[in-house]
Formats: structure tokens, C-alpha cells, sequence
């Protein structure tokens, strides 16, 4: 890791006058240590530094600032500030709605700042903001660690993090968010600051979502000891209709309610087949997991039994397609239980059953989550988290998807699900303020936008927005 980034600095810093002499003076020339390029449309490089998960974005930045280090960070955020450009942050690039670009702005794109430390005897981990998530994982298995997080392998663990950070673990141990420690950033004023003498920053980074205040540029999160097995099963049903669909659905939410915290659950209907999900690293022979998995069994047409397998053997079992793919994927709430989402049902279940490539989904949160630290995120009450998905190959079937998507967003309104995940975001939610953070809690972001960025230069469709 280390010997790669000292490679890059040199190079970028190298491309960096390079592009000074052939492209013009607005580029200019960072000093070497800076190690930031910066990437025009017309440049190579540009479109694998702009490269998204979501095939369908097609928004077009001015410049891409392809930064190693800190100090290049900061060298591309004073050069925005120079020239007056909005200001929008990438890493793993995974951001549903492309927030990680902008159209005729400054894109700092800090991927190659992806150094990984681990301190052996506290076990806390220092991760550049570039780093993804495969690569933690590999890191960390290798020396008997290990970070809760999500699933996909190329999501950037800054992104995920500074949003939440939800997975197969969380109710075990909470959310990656609950286990960051400190952060540095650049704020969107040019100066650097250290979550260490400031807690409110901690405090915005924990759940408040990323793209707001500043470019994070480190994290330090504090790892766990890595399980040594891991157990799933998967159960199938076939041909449903909207009524089985959700009599399933029902008996899924009861039968959730006695999971121990080693256990995680995800429900999802594709067509006319629901498939269940069900995973531990504890015990299998538990109480409330054996009782689970029999209920399910009885009420599915299939159950597979996956087997228990180390750890680090399972984990690239969820790691998901490589991107870019064409889909619509955003957050369909927080549920306490089922009631709250029982009146949104015949109309959601009646799109996923006539539009094909619809998929809906909940999850399993609730255990540990609840007892989180202090952080903007603001849905540790709610014991599961819905998403809609809608995937398509053939683009002259986009917007047929994207209206279905659009429809099940307006029947879960209808019942009164209106809180979102930040990290599953929809331009479409109407109030997103209060969707994602609540109100309180955007109140108190806006103050510190305020702080960290007064002229609102680091923004995106839905970043935090000063005070009026």
C-alpha cells in the first residue's frame, strides 16, 4: 500500500505539470508533494477518474482533480475557491444519484489516497478516504480484524461511513459510522481540520453523509476481532401473488422479532419469487434462530442451507456485480414492524409484479444499532430499512423502470414512510432534509455548514444547505 502511493504522488505530481504546460495556465502546476492532477474531459485518464457505478449518470464535471495526498486535496480546493467553482467529492463512486459529480464544476477525486494502518494492539485502523471496501476487508482478515460495514466490494469506505454504513454485522456491533473514531478533512474555506479537537465534527461524520462541509481525507475507526465462521441459508418462494406476497412478508417481520444480534435477515421480492435471506456469525442452534429458520421453512417452497464457512471465504459471496450498471436503487424508508408498511403493500407489490426488473427489499436492522454513539444519523429507533430497486440491460426500458420506481416512491408516502437512508438517496423525496436527518439534527448540520463552508462551495443536489 504504501510503496503504491508513494508512486502515485510521483506521478501525479509529474502529470500535474505536464497538463500545466499543454493544457494551459487555469490548470497549473501543483507543487510535487501536492501530488493533484488535474484531468479536462479531453484528458486521458479523465473518464476512468469520472467513472460511476450507476451507468445511467451522465452528468459532466469541468475538471477532475485526481489527488494522493492531503496536501493535494487542499491544493485542489483553493485552487475551486480561486476560481469559483462548486465543489463535488468522489471515492468509490457509488452514489445512487451520481452526487459524487457535477456538471460543469471541480470533481476532487481522492481514490488513490487508500493507505491502510493498523495499530496491533488497540486494533484501530487508519484508512485513507480513497480506500474501498474489498481492499479493507482483505487488509484487515489478514491480521484477524475486522470492520462491520456493507457488502459491495468497490463502494469506498468513506462514502459508506461518513453516510451510516449498514451490513450483515450491524446488529451485532452497530454501524461503520459508530465505529469512527476521527476524521480529518479539508474544509470547503481551504483549512485542514482533525475531528480530534473538534467533536462536532466526529458528530456530522457519523451518519450525516458525505459531500457537505468538506473532502474527508482520513478516517480512524475502531476494528473488531474477526469471527471465525460465518452460517447462511436461503428460502424460495415461487409464483406469488400480491396476497401471499404479503401473508410472507408478515410472517418474515414476526418471525425477525427473536433474531439474536449474530443474526441478520433480508427479504426481497423479485416477480413472482420472494427470496429470504438468513445469515449468522453466531451460533446456529440459538433459540430464536432455529425457531426462524423452521418457521420460514414451512411458509417457503425451498430452503438451501449454504453451509458454515470461514469468514473471509463468505464475504465475496455478497460482494455483488461490477459496475457500471443500469438501475434505480433508492431507500423505501424505516419500518418499526410491519403495520407501518401494510397499507403501502397492495399498490408497491402490484408495481414489482407488472414491471419487470423491479425488485423490493427489507432488511434487518434493530440489535446493536440502537445503542449506537451520538451522530447525525437519526433512525436508530427503527428495527428495519427498506430499498426498491429496478435494474434494466436494454436502455430503451429505462424509463418504464424509472416510472415504477417513481410509483412505489408515492404509495410509501401515501402510508407515511418518509424516513430515508442517506446513503439510498432519491432527488425525488421531497423534504430530504428532514428524510434523512431529521429535523433537529439538520439544524445543527446547517450550523456547522456554516462553519466548515460558508460559501458553499462544496455542494451537490442534496448536500447540506447553509442556513437561511
Amino acid at each position: 500500500m504504501h510503496t503504491r502511493r508513494a508512486f502515485l504522488q510521483t506521478t501525479l505530481a509529474a502529470t500535474s505539470a505536464l497538463l500545466a504546460d499543454s493544457l494551459g495556465a487555469e490548470k497549473g502546476a501543483a507543487p510535487a508533494a501536492d501530488a493533484c492532477a488535474f484531468l479536462a474531459p479531453e484528458d486521458e485518464g479523465f473518464a476512468v477518474a469520472r467513472a460511476l457505478y450507476n451507468g445511467c449518470i451522465e452528468t459532466q464535471p469541468k475538471w477532475i482533480a485526481r489527488c494522493a495526498s492531503e496536501a493535494g486535496v487542499r491544493h485542489a480546493v483553493l485552487r475551486a475557491i480561486e476560481k469559483a467553482w462548486p465543489v463535488a467529492v468522489k471515492a468509490g463512486g457509488h452514489s445512487f444519484e451520481g452526487l459524487s459529480l457535477n456538471d460543469d464544476g471541480l470533481v476532487v477525486n481522492v481514490a488513490a489516497m487508500n493507505d491502510l494502518r493498523l495499530d496491533a494492539k488497540t486494533g484501530v485502523l487508519t484508512a485513507g478516504a480513497g480506500c474501498r471496501l474489498a481492499d479493507v476487508n482483505r487488509f484487515l482478515m489478514a491480521r484477524g480484524r475486522f470492520l462491520p460495514a456493507g457488502s459491495c466490494e468497490t463502494v469506498g469506505l468513506a462514502g459508506l461511513t461518513l453516510g451510516g454504513g449498514y451490513g450483515l454485522f450491524a446488529r451485532k456491533w452497530g454501524l461503520t459510522c459508530d465505529h469512527l473514531r476521527a476524521v480529518r478533512m479539508v474544509a470547503g474555506t481551504g483549512e485542514i481540520h482533525d475531528s480530534r479537537n473538534e467533536p462536532d465534527l466526529l458528530w456530522a461524520c457519523r451518519g450525516g453523509g458525505n459531500g457537505n462541509f468538506g473532502v474527508v481525507t482520513q478516517l480512524t475507526l475502531q476494528t473488531r476481532v474477526a469471527p471465525k465462521l460465518f452460517s447462511s441459508w436461503k428460502f424460495r418462494a415461487f409464483n406469488l401473488n400480491a396476497r401471499e406476497a404479503t401473508e410472507l412478508l408478515k410472517v418474515w417481520f414476526d418471525a425477525t422479532t427473536a433474531l439474536p444480534r449474530e443474526a441478520f435477515s433480508a427479504w426481497v421480492m423479485n416477480g413472482r419469487q420472494v427470496t429470504i435471506l438468513l445469515t449468522t456469525i453466531g451460533s446456529p442452534s440459538e433459540k430464536g434462530f432455529t425457531a426462524f429458520h423452521e418457521k420460514l421453512k414451512t411458509h417457503t417452497d425451498k430452503a438451501g442451507d449454504a453451509g458454515t464457512v470461514p469468514l473471509a471465504k463468505a464475504l465475496p459471496r455478497y460482494y455483488g456485480e461490477p459496475g457500471p450498471q443500469l438501475f434505480k436503487n433508492c431507500s423505501a424508508g424505516f419500518y418499526k414492524g410491519f403495520a407501518d408498511l401494510e397499507a403501502a403493500l397492495p399498490a408497491v407489490f402490484a408495481e414489482v409484479l407488472h414491471e419487470p426488473g423491479m425488485i423490493f427489499q427489507v432488511n434487518t436492522l434493530g440489535g446493536a444499532i440502537a445503542d449506537g454513539p451520538p451522530g447525525a444519523y437519526a433512525h436508530r429507533e427503527y428495527g428495519y430499512l427498506g430499498e426498491q430497486q429496478a435494474f434494466w440491460e436494454n436502455p430503451a426500458h429505462a424509463a418504464s423502470r424509472i416510472a415504477a420506481a417513481g410509483r412505489i416512491r408515492g404509495h410509501l408516502a401515501q402510508a407515511g414512510i418518509r424516513r430515508h437512508y442517506v446513503n439510498y438517496p432519491d432527488l425525488a423525496f421531497p423534504d430530504w432534509p428532514a428524510a434523512y436527518y431529521g429535523e433537529e439534527n439538520y439544524r445543527r448540520l446547517q450550523t456547522l455548514k456554516r462553519i466548515y463552508d460558508p460559501q458553499n462551495l462544496i455542494r451537490h443536489a442534496q448536500s447540506v444547505r447553509l442556513p437561511a
